[in-house]
């Protein structure tokens, strides 16, 4: 890992949305809520970013962009990280010279912790405040989610800068 105290190594996250499976066996299949249910994501409370490894010799690299699964447990404690490989804006992760940017992404990742997301249940007859709100809700049920982050690494004259997008699952 590099120490970095110029701060030339920037490091984002975003969010990415999941691709249509066409019904792919083992697919993650979404829950429909009821009117008298809510969702409430998951909020990061810690979620350090990738360092590009401290050997990683390029002195250019356009935009490229990996991206990992992060499974996470009903706890919100993260289960486990997977290269994700088959979405449209992730299949330069195949490639082996993208390696060890691959593998920093997942490591970063691995080590994230989560306040619970949950499904929150309203009375009969009553509905969330609004959406995402678990106020007044009669069960709130932790729940394990998949959420998908994309990591793009740019070098530019030597420097590193990395950028990051996420989407539930």
């Amino acid at each position: 890992m590099i120490d970095d105290p110029d701060n030339r190594y920037n490091v984002g996250q975003r969010l990415l949305t999941p691709e249509s499976n066409g019904g792919a066996a083992g697919a993650i299949q979404a829950y429909t809520m009821a009117a008298s249910e809510t969702f409430r994501m998951p909020v990061a409370v810690q979620s350090a970013q990738p360092i590009v490894p401290a050997d990683y010799a390029r002195q250019t690299l356009p935009p490229t962009t990996l991206c990992v699964r992060v499974i996470i447990a009903a706890d919100g404690q993260v289960e486990r990280v997977e290269p994700l490989l088959e979405h449209a804006s992730c299949e330069v992760g195949r490639e082996p010279e993208h390696a060890a940017l691959l593998q920093a992404s997942i490591a970063a990742a691995g080590q994230w912790t989560f306040q619970p997301a949950a499904i929150c249940r309203f009375a009969p007859g009553t509905a969330p405040m609004e959406q995402g709100n678990c106020a007044g809700a009669m069960q709130v049920e932790d729940v394990p989610v998949t959420l998908l982050y994309a990591f793009t690494f740019e070098v530019v004259k030597g420097e590193a800068r990395v950028r990051s997008q996420s989407g539930l699952r």
